[in-house]
């Protein structure tokens, strides 16, 4: 086993109150890397995936190249400061921490959801944390300055897309798996048997407002707002076949 390894492995043993992870979206004892779009209902799945310890990314809505650059930057956090030995021959090359990087993010099962555009404009304007805009506008004049597919995060990434977290530099979708909110149920079977039961889900409800309206969000819309999301996320209502 490698030195990188061993760190990892200890790593991974440690109390929570002593662990370093990195982020959320990344268990390494499942291996697997979950990539939360936010307002897409992946609290549950976050809570279930959670690895204990301290993030050293606390923003758990990175995108799919957020994480796979960050995860040299842990390597390199974790096998900092573990010499004991001289000569130090030992301790991981840079090198060797990059070429880990890379086979964590190459073999790690990437999965993700996704929700139907009109749906969650109504559930981010309708949201109770971070930027709240219900009480401040009205839902028409929300739909006429909502750009950014996560403008009332409290961490926004200035994506105008789902799919933009999605995809690599080249627009390329780089994920194993993503399924739409609304069916759930069934990719809870689909991401078991992918990865061989290595992880398992429960369907669980968390963090629902039951101010939000999102279940009934068609009797929001006009004509004129309906294709103003229409045209605005257009990219994922094509890639991800939603209709109103």
């Amino acid at each position: 086993m490698s030195r990188l390894k061993r760190i990892l492995r200890g790593h991974a043993g440690k109390k929570a109150t002593k662990a370093r992870i990195l982020n959320e979206a990344v268990n390494f004892e499942k291996r697997c890397i979950f990539i939360a779009v936010p307002k897409t209902g992946t609290m549950s799945v976050r809570v279930q995936l959670r690895q204990d310890g301290v993030p050293l990314i606390p923003n758990p809505h990175l995108s799919i190249m957020q994480v796979r650059d960050s995860l040299y930057t842990f390597l390199l956090f974790q096998s900092l400061g573990k010499n004991r030995s001289f000569p130090s021959a030992s301790v991981p090359s840079d090198e060797s921490i990059r070429q880990e990087a890379e086979r964590v993010f190459s073999e790690f099962f990437k999965f993700s959801a996704v929700r139907n555009p009109w749906a969650r404009a109504v559930s981010l304007y309708s949201r109770r944390a971070a930027v709240q805009t219900k009480d401040e506008m009205s839902f028409e004049a929300f739909c006429a300055e909502h750009v950014y597919a996560s403008d009332t995060c409290l961490h926004p990434t200035l994506f105008r897309n789902q799919f933009d977290w999605l995809c690599d530099e080249d627009g390329v979708c780089v994920m194993d798996y993503v399924y739409r909110l609304e069916d759930f149920s069934r990719a809870v079977q689909d991401i078991a048997e992918m990865t061989d039961g290595r992880v398992v889900l429960e369907r669980r409800v968390a963090n629902r407002n039951p101010d939000s309206g999102s279940e009934a969000y068609r009797d929001l819309y006009n004509d004129d707002t309906r294709r103003l999301i229409a045209q605005r996320f257009e990219k994922d209502i094509d890639y991800f076949k939603y209709t109103f």
